[in-house]
């Protein structure tokens, strides 16, 4: 998948510029090894087009890759404060817009 295939299957996904440039970025960390080995592959394959992002939904290949981050995850946010929950989505809505899911307005 060219590039450009890849940058279109996110944004028709996520209908927003902003949040389909930081998937893209996060599939690039993913594949530097920040996630371990079996997300390096998985992102590599997405990022060079052998696997496309809606197959990944629907395969248990790196189910369980997936389900370690988000139990990391969700670790991680139970040790936040109110507060800082707070600042954190304020400053998601900041760089992405209110709602993640629909296009911007411009």
């Amino acid at each position: 998948m060219s590039d450009g295939s890849l940058d279109r299957e996110i944004e028709a996904m996520v209908r927003n510029p902003r949040v389909a440039k930081a998937v893209k970025e996060s599939l690039e960390r993913l594949k530097a090894g920040h996630a371990g080995p079996e997300m390096a592959e998985m992102a590599s394959g997405v990022l060079d087009g052998s696997i496309k992002l809606r197959d990944l939904a629907k395969s248990s290949v790196y189910s369980e890759g997936f389900l370690v981050g988000l139990e990391r995850y969700k670790q991680w946010e139970a040790t936040l404060s109110s507060d800082e929950r707070q600042r954190l989505q304020d400053e998601a809505e900041s760089l992405y817009g209110r709602d993640l899911g629909r296009p911007e307005r411009g």
